[in-house]
Parts: C-alpha cells; structure tokens; sequence
C-alpha cells in the first residue's frame, strides 16, 4: 500500500521500510529483531507490513537502539532524496568517460590528504592501461 505525504499513515510506511532495511542489513529476520527488543514476532511483522501497525515512540527508539541505527535515520524517506550528484572522470588515453559518485571520489581525496597527498583522486582505466582523470577539478 503507498500513501501519499499528506496522509498520516505516510510516516509509518518511511518507518516501516528502514526498519526491515536495518535489519537486514543487520543479516536479522523478524524473529531475532523481536527476540531483540523483546516484544512479539507479531509486532515487527505488523510493523513491516503494508498495513502498518501503529507503534509508540519507545517501541521505534528501542528497535532503533538494537539495530544500531541513529534514530532520525527511521524516519527519512530516502526514495525522496535528491539523486547522487557525481564526478566526471575522463581516461588519458582512450577518453572512456565514467561518472564517479561524488561521495565516493570525496572519500578517497580525504584519504589521498591523510597519506599528505593532495593530489585529486585517479582510478585505472578498466578500458586500457590508462588513468581516469577529473574532468572538472572544481567539482570537488
């Protein structure tokens, strides 16, 4: 079932789907998220399921706390997100272009500062024996 925002039943449904993503995540089944928090299998199911039990405040911190999850995390709609922003990098060699995550390419340049690298971040071509380049080094 899909609500829209204006529904209250919306925010069990975003509430729902990051609880069953944590907790597989966790490599979980409903039972052992239950077993976890102490309360019945019926509860995570009716929580997961499409008609959405209703839960307290305390049930959703408690779950959050096992599944080591902050708890404002269960309630954003990620399917709402912006979509991923990312790096043009260019081969010097054949030109092959591949778009590059920018939080992928940020965390690498954070590791290329801690080895005292401040170097942009390069990757290998998959293509040829040459090395992916930022197109645009202003986009870091």
């Amino acid at each position: 079932m899909k609500f829209n925002k204006e529904d209250e039943n919306y925010i069990y449904e975003v509430v729902s789907k990051n609880i069953k993503k944590y907790r597989k995540l966790k490599g979980w089944t409903q039972e052992k998220l239950a077993e976890e928090i102490g309360y019945s299998l019926s509860f995570i199911s009716g929580i997961e399921s499409a008609y959405h039990q209703t839960f307290s405040l305390g049930a959703l911190w408690r779950i959050s706390q096992v599944l080591n999850v902050d708890f404002s995390k269960l309630c954003i709609d990620e399917s709402k997100e912006l979509p991923i922003k990312h790096i043009l990098y260019k081969c010097n060699k054949c030109g092959e272009e591949v778009k590059i995550p920018i939080k992928i390419a940020k965390h690498f340049k954070e590791i290329y500062e801690l080895a005292n690298n401040n170097n942009l971040p390069h990757f290998d071509c998959t293509n040829c024996d040459g090395v992916l380049e930022p197109v645009n080094p202003m986009d870091f």
